[in-house]
C-alpha cells in the first residue's frame, strides 16, 4: 500500500495546530468514554497526532499508530513540543498485531481513516485486526466527514484560507469511490509554491459499516450524525460509528 502522506504530512498541520483539535469532538469522548469506562485507547490512524493531544489531556493511556512514517515523524514532533510521551508504532491497522501487542478498552480509527482501503477484503480485515485489540466489552469508535448529505455539496470547497496559505478541495464524486485533489497555495514572501496530492476514499455509509462490522464481529452498533450523539440522518454532516467487541 502506498503512503500517500509521505510529502503532504509535513504540510498537514496547515488544517490547524494540535493544541487547537478540541471543541464539540472532545465532549463527545469524554462522555462515550466515561459511560464506557474507558482508560486506555489506541489511535490506530493516528495522523500528525492531533487525537492523540487531545486523549492526553483526558488523562486517558494512550498508543498511537499509523501506516505512514512522515505523519509519525511529525506527530512525534507534535507531541515533543508539548512535552507529552506517547508509544508510537509504524503499522498497516488491516494488521495491528504485527507492531501491538497490548489490548485496549478503546480503538479509534478517525477523520475518514478507514476508507483509505478500497475492497470489502480489505476493510474486514481491518476490521478483524482492531476487534482482536481490543478487551472484552471494548469499543471501535470511527468517524467521517462523508456522508449522505455531503456527496451532494459542490465538488470545489475552500478549507483553509489565510493571509499566507490557501487549501482548496476539488472533488469528484463516483458510484463507489470520492477522489479528493488536495490544493496546498503558499503565497507569501517567504514561500511561494503550489503542491497537489491525490487521495481516492471508498464510499462508505450507514448502511456499508453495519454490514462489515457486523461481518468483522462487532454488536451494540450505534450510529451518529454529529457530536451530540444525535441519530444519523441524510442531512447529516458526519458519520460517527460506535461499535462494541461481540
Amino acid at each position: 500500500m502506498k503512503d500517500l502522506y509521505e510529502k503532504f504530512a509535513y504540510d498537514y498541520d496547515e488544517f490547524g495546530a494540535i493544541e487547537e483539535y478540541l471543541g464539540d469532538e472532545k465532549t463527545f469522548f469524554e462522555v462515550l468514554f466515561k459511560e464506557q469506562k474507558v482508560t486506555s485507547v489506541l489511535d490506530c490512524a493516528c495522523g500528525t497526532g492531533q487525537h492523540l493531544f487531545m486523549f492526553s489531556q483526558m488523562g486517558l493511556e494512550v498508543q498511537g499508530s499509523d501506516y505512514s512514517k512522515s505523519m509519525l515523524d511529525i506527530a512525534s514532533k507534535n507531541l515533543t513540543k508539548n512535552s507529552i510521551d506517547i508509544p508510537l508504532f509504524q503499522c498497516d491497522f488491516r494488521y495491528l498485531e504485527q507492531k501491538i501487542n497490548d489490548k485496549f478498552d478503546a480503538i479509534v480509527c478517525l477523520s475518514t481513516s478507514l476508507p483509505h482501503l478500497h475492497t470489502d477484503k480489505d476493510l474486514v480485515t481491518a476490521l478483524v485486526s482492531m476487534r482482536n485489540r481490543l478487551k472484552p466489552n471494548g469499543i471501535l469508535v470511527i468517524t467521517q466527514g462523508t456522508t449522505d448529505y455531503t456527496l451532494t455539496l459542490p465538488s470545489i470547497e475552500v478549507v483553509v484560507n489565510q493571509k499566507d496559505f490557501s487549501r482548496v478541495f476539488v472533488k469528484e464524486y463516483g458510484d463507489e469511490f470520492l477522489d479528493i485533489h488536495v490544493l496546498d497555495l503558499f503565497h507569501s514572501e517567504n514561500r511561494m509554491e503550489s503542491n497537489q496530492y491525490d487521495i481516492q476514499y471508498r464510499i462508505l455509509l450507514q448502511e456499508d459499516y453495519r454490514r462489515l462490522l457486523t461481518e468483522a464481529g462487532f454488536k451494540d452498533i450505534k450510529i451518529y450524525g454529529d457530536y451530540d450523539m444525535n441519530e444519523y440522518h441524510k442531512k447529516s454532516w458526519r458519520l460517527i460509528v460506535v461499535a462494541q467487541v461481540s
